[in-house]
């Protein structure tokens, strides 16, 4: 299995998705977007749902562009963190995998060996 399939491929993604709707957001309102737009609108209800857990962290006269700058970090980090549980499960697994099939190979006898050395 490469790297684009499975768990890492949805992981990646997700990030994707989370990062794109944080960054509009904060384009929308450094460009001082209409809110009575459906696009601006719908856009800021998503960026709001992953902004909830980071909102008042550092106060309430703070920029919002600071808060969405944290809460980008800590999706990339909670993503990393995630990779690289997956990452290590993989190569656990592919381990595992190794040394069953280095278990099933027939050793081969050295005294049945046919080949001449000179």
């Amino acid at each position: 299995m490469s790297y684009w399939q499975g768990p890492s491929r949805w992981i990646n993604t997700l990030l994707l998705i989370v990062v794109g709707f944080l960054a509009f957001d904060a384009l929308f309102s450094l460009l001082g977007a209409n809110e009575e737009n459906g696009i601006v609108s719908f856009v800021g209800g998503v960026a709001g749902f992953f902004l909830a857990p980071f909102e008042g962290m550092f106060g309430d006269d703070q920029p919002d562009i600071l808060t969405t700058l944290i809460a980008l970090l800590g999706y990339a980090l909670l993503a990393g963190i995630a990779l690289a549980v997956v990452r290590s499960i993989e190569a656990s697994r592919h381990d595992v995998e190794a040394h069953r099939a280095s278990k099933e190979r027939p050793v081969s006898d050295p005294s049945n060996d046919r080949t001449r050395r000179l």
